[in-house]
């Protein structure tokens, strides 16, 4: 569309509105207001981007939408806007936070039909109420770039790490095999979930099942596990019963904190890895399944192993691919997305409109978060349910969590300003330091390659001469 053409007393009148209630308009606006130039560069965006992407107005204007949002969304709806010079309502994925968004691109176009600007307006799909013109597959046929179609059924993978996209990218290589996968990690580091995406990704058409082996009185577990037949023992029904390896036949067991099996069950175990087969419990017919079995412990099972409390050849069995999952504190670049992701998921189970402040998510970015991803999500959670108002603000936050923020060193003296320069050196800092070079830690932070090697001259010239050396 062109300018706006209004009457001389409107335009007028348009012109003595201050400068500071225009910004103040836009800056307050719930929708999130984009504005990129003719070659896709932002020369604008207001504090809603921050819900979106966890990133801040700062962080995007300047740099260009391809550099910034290549591969992060589904599909690049501002490239087809672009061709088209037309209004493009497009429902777009944001990748790194598994969120569905509505956008509304509108061209601006001078005398001679170019494009000037393109202002978008970018809301959540879920409060919006009309049908959008273009689906996913029709801007993908259209453009020169494809991009894979996000398959909302499936477990999404919130992360900007490079890192962390590395184990899931390996995962997903093995994940349509019958190899067995041991996650190691922390607890609260999303092992279950993880376990749950190779599933999804195995193309097996069974039930995922899960069991923590710490969950179930050892005296009920072989029977859990591999059923039993009809009068087995006292109390057993008549019927007998089928196991959860049984109901796992074509497709997923996970066993979480494998490191607690019994050693007498690590034998039987074994033969499942090894033979697709064992008997039930009372039972003295062999029973055969097409199982993959997946596991997970927070312990050291090495040291296990040593210590004679889990059997050598069952943990050569079960780690023929084995990979750790980072704690929360290693994945800084991940606690803005998975907040985001965590606050629309309880905002929808509540019916709620919660919102964070700025000053929440900083004391986010600064918390260890020992109980990692889950520890996040249940804080959400609570605080989605106790907070009055729609913001979020620190007074929510437990004392933990402030007294952790207020003690980290020379903070309580700096100013707002001050503690997000400072935030932002260690995030900058922190992405160097794992990733080693700046294409890598780019990535990580989702800027690109340009302002990445600026940030880090300003921020890391130490961490550089001790690569360089």
């Amino acid at each position: 569309m062109k300018k706006s053409d209004h009457d001389p007393e409107y335009s007028a009148y348009l012109n003595s509105l201050p400068r500071e209630m225009l910004l103040s308009i836009l800056e307050n606006c719930y929708n999130e207001i984009f504005v990129n130039d003719r070659d896709g560069r932002i020369v604008y965006v207001n504090p809603a981007c921050i819900r979106h992407y966890g990133l801040k107005p700062e962080d995007l204007v300047h740099a260009k939408n391809a550099d910034v949002f290549q591969g992060n969304w589904t599909p690049m709806a501002l490239d087809y806007a672009i061709d088209e010079k037309r209004i493009i309502f497009a429902k777009q994925r944001f990748i790194p936070a598994g969120e569905e968004l509505v956008t509304i691109l509108t061209p601006v176009l001078d005398e001679a039909g170019n494009i000037e600007l393109i202002i978008g307006n970018v809301q959540e799909n879920e409060i919006t109420h009309w049908d959008v013109s273009y689906k996913d597959d029709d801007l993908k046929t259209s453009r020169r770039h494809k991009s894979s179609h996000f398959n909302s059924n499936e477990t999404p993978i919130i992360s900007r790490s490079f890192n962390y996209w590395k184990i899931i990218t390996e995962l997903k290589q093995v994940s349509d095999s019958t190899i067995p996968v041991l996650l190691l990690g922390e607890s609260g580091t999303g092992k279950t979930y993880v376990a749950e995406y190779i599933h999804e990704n195995s193309g097996r058409d069974g039930l995922f099942i899960t069991l923590n082996c710490t969950a179930i009185p050892e005296s009920l577990l072989e029977s859990e596990l591999f059923g039993y037949a009809p009068g087995a023992f006292t109390g057993a029904s008549s019927k007998g019963k089928i196991g959860l390896i049984e109901m796992a036949s074509n497709g997923t067991l996970f066993l979480d904190e494998i490191g607690d099996l019994p050693l007498y069950l690590q034998a039987k175990l074994l033969d499942v890895l090894e033979n697709q087969r064992y008997i039930p419990v009372g039972g003295t017919k062999m029973k055969y399944v097409n199982i993959r079995i997946i596991t997970a412990t927070n312990k050291d099972i090495d040291t296990l192993v040593k210590e004679g409390k889990f059997r050598e050849d069952l943990y050569w069995r079960i780690s023929t691919f084995n990979t750790i999952l980072p704690p929360l504190r290693k994945r800084r670049d991940d606690i803005l997305p998975l907040s985001n992701f965590f606050l629309k998921l309880f905002n929808e189970k509540y019916e709620k409109n919660k919102t964070f402040s700025q000053e929440v998510l900083s004391a986010f970015m600064r918390y260890s978060w020992p109980g990692n991803v889950r520890q996040l999500k249940n804080m959400i959670e609570r605080l989605v349910v106790v907070t009055m108002g729609n913001i979020i603000d620190l007074q929510k936050l437990p004392e933990t969590m402030l007294r952790e923020n207020h003690d980290t060193p020379d903070n309580t003296a700096l100013t707002l300003d001050e503690r997000v320069e400072a935030l932002k050196k260690d995030i900058v800092r922190d992405a160097y330091r794992k990733n080693q070079t700046v294409r890598r830690a780019a990535a990580a932070l989702g800027i690109t390659a340009s302002k990445a090697q600026r940030l880090i001259k300003e921020y890391c010239g130490d961490l550089q001469k001790e690569n360089e050396g």
